[in-house]
């Protein structure tokens, strides 16, 4: 506690500070400008699309910032000097790699070393990413992917670490960036994706997690999207992901991909549903209620893959189905309620009354679409959620609600 008081008298040297955070600064800089900053903070800045000086209003011609050693050197030698009041030395920070260091590896990118410091570089920071991703690096890895696909598929040893490490540097980086139409074009050409989802099917566990996070960045337009669809196996690697459970990161992005897919058309739909998605989909719903993001793209997912007869047989035919989706309205979110509403109608259009009407009454779907109705949700989702309770309210007396969700506040029956 005395330490605590101790360190709360300590005033910082204004010479210290980061004229922009006013905090103390840990990786000091120098801008072309001649004024020192900390280097995240005035990152930050110049990433929000500014151009000059925030001290001098000069036109900051050369982004390139230099390490202010001497500042730095000050500041660690200020922090052990307050060390009995509770100051922790700043470690001497990374330099961030330069332009010239990236563009020297990048030409050496036949070289399997070259491509394993570049994605040890990215992996280091958010800012290391971004610098590498700046250095049109994302195309140079997508075209020598493109270029060793086929031999990789025909197992020549240095073609298949080219096409692993790529595929983990370009991983690595798509977090921080976009993938533009002409790396698109690269890694959804036919030998291109052969080779991807030949990893994702057979490949190890980090393999497989860098195929499904690669193919779901490259599907964000139609054409793309359609050619991935169109691959051999993809269902089949895509449902086997689902059941591994490898990591949460795959989890999501498989079913992302899933519901991409579903949506193309009802062929790709098929194939999904005949490959066993919807089981596993269901089982990840039922144990993830807690994660928003899972949640919203499962329901998601699962609303498209019921879009054609075998995925509502599917749905229909596993006992958890009904109890998970009912479950998870009003729990997540209001997108979560409008698939959770979609779901349930498009199921008692096309079941047995008796079977559908049982397990959604026991899951108490009668009072969770009440209280949905009440606090508002979309013209589509009243409509269906209206049907949904006159067929339920038929039977309500049959079967006595089993969940422990609290409904007092429903203030009318229907």
């Amino acid at each position: 506690m005395r330490g605590e008081m101790k360190e709360l008298e300590i005033t910082v040297p204004s010479y210290l500070r980061c004229p922009i955070s006013l905090e103390l600064m840990k990786d000091p800089v120098t801008l072309c400008t001649g004024i020192t900053y900390d280097r995240e903070s005035i990152e930050t800045w110049l990433d929000a699309g500014n151009k000059t000086c925030p001290i001098t209003k000069q036109v900051v011609e050369n982004q390139e910032m230099i390490p202010n050693h001497t500042v730095r050197r000050v500041i660690q030698d200020w922090c052990v000097a307050n060390s009995a009041s509770g100051i922790e030395r700043i470690p001497t920070p990374r330099v961030p790699p330069t332009s010239a260091q990236i563009a020297e590896l990048l030409s050496d990118i036949e070289s399997r070393e070259a491509i394993q410091r570049l994605r040890a570089l990215a992996k280091e920071s958010d800012r290391n990413r971004k610098r590498v991703a700046s250095s049109n690096a994302v195309r140079v890895l997508a075209s020598v992917f493109a270029a060793h696909s086929v031999k990789a598929l025909n197992r020549l040893q240095h073609a298949v670490e080219i096409c692993d490490e790529a595929l983990g540097t370009l991983a690595v980086i798509f977090p921080v960036t976009d993938a533009d139409e002409k790396v698109r074009e690269l890694l959804t050409s036919a030998d291109s994706l052969r080779c991807i989802i030949h990893i994702l099917v057979h490949g190890n566990p980090e393999g497989k997690q860098n195929a499904v996070a690669i193919l779901e960045e490259i599907s964000s337009d139609n054409r793309s999207r359609e050619r991935i669809a169109r691959g051999e196996r993809i269902a089949e690697g895509l449902v086997e992901l689902l059941r591994e459970s490898i990591s949460p990161a795959a989890t999501k992005a498989s079913i992302s991909l899933i519901f991409k897919i579903a949506v193309t058309g009802r062929s790709f739909r098929v194939k999904l549903v005949e490959a066993g998605a919807v089981a596993p989909l269901v089982e990840i719903l039922a144990d993830s209620t807690s994660d928003r993001g899972l949640c919203e793209r499962g329901m998601a997912a699962l609303n498209a893959l019921i879009n054609c007869a075998d995925g509502r047989l599917a749905a229909l035919s596993h006992a958890l189905t009904v109890p998970v989706t009912v479950r998870i309205m009003l729990r997540v979110s209001d997108w979560a309620n409008e698939s959770a509403v979609s779901i349930l109608w498009t199921l008692s259009q096309n079941s047995s009354y008796q079977s559908f009407v049982a397990e959604a009454l026991q899951a108490c779907a009668l009072q969770k679409l009440l209280v949905l109705v009440q606090i508002g949700c979309s013209q589509s989702a009243r409509e269906k959620s209206t049907e949904l309770l006159k067929l339920l309210n038929k039977y309500r007396k049959e079967w006595e609600c089993a969940d422990t969700m609290d409904f007092s506040q429903i203030r009318r029956s229907f």
